[in-house]
């Protein structure tokens, strides 16, 4: 296994929108991609995966303008899958700003493309997505085309002959886990791990945080999720912090310092109220923050916010230019109320007033 587990977001993509369902049907729209790689970078993913999941099934190349955007707004590895069916197609890619291929149905097609891709790329480049769907106690198919057409083959058994064709990396799909978030296929994982050397990553049926540990456990080097990170259900901060109380080693978001740490104390939902004071002494607003918030704001002196509405972070100004200039931090006597002091440029609120406190004024009785 791999020093530390890598936290890796998916991001579907169809017609240049990214897409999400239960068992690869009924699909959603999820958001513009590369936003959505630019917040999870942000978040802490430790790479990201990017799959025109249309790409295929209508044979036609992978969206290299959108995969061109992707690259440029994040600085962490990219995997790119999805209508690959050559060298040239691999190049392509590379040249757009992956760091991985993903490979899939043409590999099923040509086994022999693998054998080509790890010899000009080099194997650490090349990653089998294997989708596979029980057919029996134990045993698994490989599909193809968005997992809308059987194969017949053995899962086990295809990734051991991927491997030994040179595939650096297998991304282990469950079709019948995927979109379900009932957590992932143990059995499937372990059949993989205990067939392969190689690193896997695990991916299908992700509801929790608490799903992610098992799959570590049974062998996975990374895991990997969509819908739960797209529509704010978990948060890649809540993954890292359930692998790390699981016992596992993964790479630091943003940490607090341990003197803030061992003080603050978070809600249930991993949250901390911030009354935010002008360096006047008004009180603009309140907002909240969770530690990665709370870190980033410690860290930039900009007062950084986790949205429960939007399941989101945000950086106050960023859009309007209304920015706060934190001068200050400090936490209440329970440890469990932050205060900001700031220096406000233009409105605290978004009504447009200067604060959230002007509009609704109690009369005392």
């Amino acid at each position: 296994m791999s020093v530390g587990v890598r936290v890796i977001p998916c991001l579907d993509v169809k017609d240049g929108r990214v897409v999400k369902g239960v068992n690869f049907a009924g699909l959603r729209d999820a958001g513009d991609p590369v936003e959505l790689a630019a917040r999870y970078f942000q978040e802490g993913a430790d790479e990201l995966t990017f799959l025109d999941v249309s790409a295929t099934v209508q044979g036609r190349e992978t969206m290299r303008d959108v995969v061109r955007k992707v690259a440029g707004s994040v600085f962490i590895p990219l995997t790119v899958g999805g209508g690959v069916r050559s060298v040239g197609d691999c190049a392509e890619l590379l040249r757009c700003g992956a760091d991985k291929v993903s490979i899939n149905s043409a590999a099923v097609a040509d086994p022999g493309l693998i054998n080509q891709l790890a010899e000009r790329f080099g194997r650490q480049c090349v990653v089998l997505s294997l989708d596979a769907r029980r057919t029996g106690e134990g045993n698994f198919e490989i599909t193809t085309h968005g997992g809308t057409r059987g194969t017949g083959i053995d899962a086990i058994g295809w990734a051991r002959d991927a491997e030994r064709r040179g595939a650096g990396e297998i991304l282990v799909n469950s079709m019948d886990a995927d979109g379900t978030k009932e957590g992932f296929d143990l059995e499937l994982l372990r059949l993989i791990r205990e067939a392969v050397s190689v690193p896997i990553i695990a991916s299908g049926g992700a509801g929790k945080a608490d799903h992610f540990p098992p799959a570590v456990e049974t062998g996975a080097d990374a895991v990997l999720a969509a819908s739960i990170f797209h529509y704010g259900d978990v948060s890649i901060g809540a993954v890292k912090r359930a692998l790390t109380r699981a016992g596992y080693a993964t790479r630091p978001i943003r940490t607090l310092p341990e003197a803030v740490a061992a003080k603050v104390q978070f809600n249930a939902d991993g949250l901390v109220p911030a009354v935010v004071q002008a360096d006047s002494g008004e009180v603009l607003m309140l907002a909240w923050m969770d530690d990665v918030a709370l870190a980033a704001t410690i860290e930039t002196r900009r007062a950084t916010y986790w949205s429960r509405s939007r399941s989101e972070y945000w950086v106050k100004g960023e859009t309007s230019g209304h920015i706060q200039e934190v001068e200050g931090v400090w936490l209440d006597c329970d440890g469990d109320t932050v205060l900001l002091r700031v220096k406000q440029t233009g409105a605290a609120c978004h009504t447009g007033m200067r604060t959230c406190f002007d509009a609704f004024p109690v009369a005392l009785q």
